[in-house]
């Protein structure tokens, strides 16, 4: 993509946001707010870094994922004073645009302003690309978890999305004894052509107490109070869903279950690959609405 004349405001997100907003700076005219310098090397990105800095007029208006916790402030933890959603309305030109991952109750704030929105986490390109750095983050804790070697460990893996595929591949290679369980046949039936056993999910509570390791990817509570009483004392528990997870929180601390809730792995593990993807589903989306 060649140089532009739009202007890109990145307001907010994680570590992987810096590296996003680095990325389509060598392309557009890229501000940055919700940063400190201290975490943001990049000289062609404009950083305010003040309350008082002006905000610039975007066409562009790019927010994290989540884009918000609680409706009100853009999800900013490098930020030293509060981002208010609100406050960025007037940022954006007529005919701007807000890109942002999981917008939630804060859509409708931006369709009230006749802002549209586009949810760039709901993009293919993106949740595949950005499966490799979960599942890769995913084994790094198991590495830091666990007193004894991935090969020849049992370990149960729930759901065979995008995220389940590849992380099941990578636990295979390292001679895991990898079964899948879920609810969709054609996952299990993908799951044994990858040379993984495969259990329907509704035999869970069956099988739970066979596995030292259980990993989760389904974004429902599948680890529920009746199915924790049966899983192994030292089991570690792994998941990786979103929000609310997969696990009975409570339910975990009443059975002293070892629970890992490893949320935003991508910028936690690998910032700077999953700014890249980002940045690379953004240019994608513009290109598809003729900003080029």
């Amino acid at each position: 993509m060649k140089q532009n004349t739009k202007t890109i405001l990145v307001a907010g997100g994680d570590l992987r946001y810096v590296y996003t907003a680095g990325m389509l700076a060598e392309h557009f005219s890229v501000y940055a707010v919700g940063f400190s310098r201290a975490v943001m090397p990049f000289e062609n990105v404009t950083l305010l870094e003040s309350a008082g800095d002006e905000l610039p007029q975007c066409d562009i208006l790019v927010l994290p994922m989540p884009v918000s916790d609680d409706g009100v402030f853009v999800n900013a933890p490098f930020g030293r004073q509060n981002l208010s959603l609100r406050g960025l309305l007037g940022a954006i030109k007529p005919g701007g645009i807000a890109l942002g991952g999981k917008f939630g109750k804060t859509e409708k704030l931006f369709h009230e302003s006749g802002i549209p929105t586009v949810d760039y986490l709901e993009r293919e390109e993106l949740a595949l690309l950005n499966a490799v750095p979960t599942a890769e983050g995913a084994l790094q804790i198991l590495l830091e978890e666990l007193a004894y070697t991935i090969c020849g460990t049992r370990i149960l893996l729930l759901g065979f999305g995008r995220i389940g595929k590849r992380f099941a591949s990578i636990l295979h290679a390292l001679g895991a004894k990898v079964t899948v369980a879920s609810q969709d046949v054609a996952e299990l039936a993908c799951a044994e052509m990858c040379g993984c056993r495969a259990v329907p999910l509704r035999e869970l509570s069956e099988h739970a107490g066979e596995f030292p390791v259980i990993c989760n990817t389904i974004p429902a509570q599948i680890l529920t109070a009746s199915v924790l009483e049966r899983i192994r004392s030292d089991a570690l528990i792994l998941d990786l869903a979103s929000k609310p997870g997969g696990v009975d929180l409570a339910a975990a601390q009443s059975c002293s279950c070892r629970v890992v809730w490893a949320l935003s792995l991508p910028g936690k593990t690998a910032p700077i690959t999953a700014g890249e993807i980002i940045a690379r589903t953004i240019f994608h989306i513009l290109e598809e609405r003729g900003v080029s």
